[in-house]
């Protein structure tokens, strides 16, 4: 039996692991893992009863080490413990779970929680084999779940993609890229007043791409460390368009 700890902040790891030692000492030992690399390997080592994931970590997140996790090894329960709730993550974590058969067992809670919830999510979650989410996040995890192009375009519209560009870069035809961010806008702006007098107005009061830019930002869909790796992705990707562009037959003008 073991538990297993991934958080890159020292002084986190040695509150956590003190704990845990101190509040479930028949689930010793607590091991640790400072990165997310480091905890993929130790948990397809050690199997661990359970796993505590901080979210944002060098090398590797928690939640795409999750997704690795749980690939190789569907009992794992692992809680996520994190700083950061964006809804990118929360997307991210719903769409692995969904995947994933049988369905795993996890929890999110935020880092702010006094020490008394955290000690009831790691009982649930470990000895009772139950989902929990932190009450602060249950509008996060019922929200429309976004599709991996619609998480892909909110960056593409974040940084100024054309839909012209969006439609070569997923090699989708412009009324299907139209098509799937009306989609998007849709389980973005559940209030829209669609059918309602409002409609025609907000239709030519609001830029919706913008509108859609604010409200990722608003609900943490996008976030400053995945957009810049995103920037730096669709650089590399433009560069390659712009030759691929120039050798394609030209209409005449």
């Amino acid at each position: 039996m073991s538990i297993l700890i991934a958080e890159d902040n020292v002084a986190q790891r040695r509150y956590l692991r003190e704990l845990l030692e101190r509040e479930f000492a028949a689930h010793a030992p607590v091991i640790e893992a400072a990165d997310g690399e480091e905890a993929l390997a130790l948990a397809l080592k050690e199997r661990p009863e359970l796993c505590v994931f901080d979210i944002q970590m060098p090398r590797l997140s928690g939640v795409k080490a999750a997704r690795s996790i749980w690939r190789e090894f569907p009992a794992a329960r692992i809680i996520f413990w994190t700083q950061f709730p964006d809804e990118i993550y929360i997307n991210e974590i719903r769409k692995i779970v969904r995947a994933s058969e049988p369905s795993p067992t996890y929890g999110f809670i935020h880092k702010n929680n006094p020490e008394s919830r955290f000690l009831r999510f790691v009982a649930a979650v470990l000895e009772d084999g139950a989902d929990m989410i932190d009450p602060a996040f249950k509008d996060s995890f019922k929200r429309p779940l976004l599709t991996e192009f619609e998480a892909e375009a909110l960056y593409y519209l974040a940084l100024g993609l054309s839909n012209w560009a969006i439609a070569r870069k997923c090699a989708l035809s412009l009324r299907g890229v139209e098509s799937r961010l009306a989609t998007l806008y849709e389980k973005l702006f559940v209030s829209t007043p669609e059918g309602t007098p409002h409609e025609a107005y907000d239709k030519l009061a609001y830029n919706m791409r913008t509108r859609a830019f604010f409200e990722a930002l608003r609900r943490g869909l996008i976030n400053s460390d995945e957009l810049e790796k995103a920037a730096s992705e669709l650089e590399h990707w433009i560069e390659r368009d712009r030759k691929r562009f120039l050798d394609e037959p030209q209409p005449h003008k």
